[in-house]
């Protein structure tokens, strides 16, 4: 008989270990190499991954950042009857459409489409006037005017308060032209947007200037005083041993700005609490650094008889 070689039943494990390329072929090799190369990465890497010692990212002060009050002008708005701007008219559409390209087109486009130039940047993007659903407040004569009067925070939509009331209602009346359907208020509703702003009386807008501005002009004004005292602070640090200036120039950024407005302009609070609390609720703004606020009570008394002791130095208490 003739005699056939038996296949084997079983794979055989110790056999494909010596030669692996019977199963893979040769993508093992490859295999290898990747695994070599990531072991090789992390052996390269263990020294930092170990010691944690991957460049941290420093975060800036966000009291840079702080958004400073605009200048404004003192204005008188003349008043005007609620009950007869609040209806459009010929002259009140074309005069809306003059202040519309001075005061609007440049975020709402001149088509009023929300295509403007400045609009591009903006996040959620200007409204379409075109369209009439959507509007955040509402796009009747009275809502519109609250828009313009107190601003939409949260869209980037500025206040237009600025603008006298006669004005806003012809802006309103144009921006109204751009899509029909826009709802009508009722005579009522006219009444009561009379009744919060008062709009019959007229009102006084004063004049405001930037808080960095104004903290500038009063250091400026009262330097002779300040410079005195700045004086006394000098002298009073060439004697060795005293721990107040050297706690001073630690904790002031601006140490001029600081006697100006603790020592010149109001009184340091005699109370330790209440100085604590004064110079911590605005560290920025007097003149401080943010890092006073992590003083040590022992610190914070130092610092605070320093300073009373400047001031009656100077003979401002």
């Amino acid at each position: 008989m003739d005699s056939k070689p038996e296949l084997k039943a079983e794979i055989d494990f110790r056999d494909l270990l010596r030669k692996p390329r019977k199963l893979f072929g040769y993508s093992y090799i490859y295999f290898l190499i990747i695994l070599v190369g990531l072991g090789a990465t992390y052996v390269n890497n263990l020294t930092v991954i170990g010691k944690n010692s991957v460049p941290a990212v420093v975060v800036k002060d966000s009291s840079a950042f702080v958004q400073d009050i605009p200048f404004q002008s003192p204005a008188l708005l003349p008043p005007v009857d609620v009950m007869k701007v609040g209806a459009a008219t010929p002259e009140l559409v074309q005069r809306g459409k003059d202040l519309f390209r001075a005061n609007c087109a440049s975020c709402h486009g001149e088509g009023g489409e929300g295509d403007g130039p400045a609009g591009m940047v903006l996040n959620p993007k200007p409204r379409n006037f075109h369209s009439i659903a959507g509007w955040t407040i509402g796009s009747k004569v009275s809502q519109m005017y609250k828009t313009l009067q107190e601003g939409i925070v949260k869209n980037g939509m500025a206040s237009y308060s600025y603008l006298p009331p006669a004005d806003r209602f012809a802006l309103i009346h144009y921006v109204r032209t751009f899509a029909g359907g826009h709802p009508t208020d009722t005579r009522e509703e006219l009444q009561a947007l009379e009744t919060t702003y008062q709009l019959s009386k007229g009102s006084n807008i004063p004049g405001q200037i930037p808080v960095k501005k104004a903290a500038q002009f009063v250091v400026s004004e009262n330097a002779p005083a300040v410079a005195a005292i700045a004086h006394l602070a000098e002298q009073t640090e060439s004697a060795r041993g005293a721990k107040g200036p050297e706690l001073l120039d630690r904790v002031a950024s601006d140490k001029r700005k600081v006697l100006s407005a603790l020592i010149h302009n109001k009184p340091v609070p005699p109370d330790f609490d209440q100085f604590v609390r004064v110079v911590s609720s605005d560290p920025i703004q007097l003149g401080f650094k943010t890092e006073v606020v992590q003083l040590s009570p022992a610190e914070w008394s130092v610092l605070h008889q320093y300073i009373r002791e400047l001031r009656t130095r100077g003979g401002v208490l």
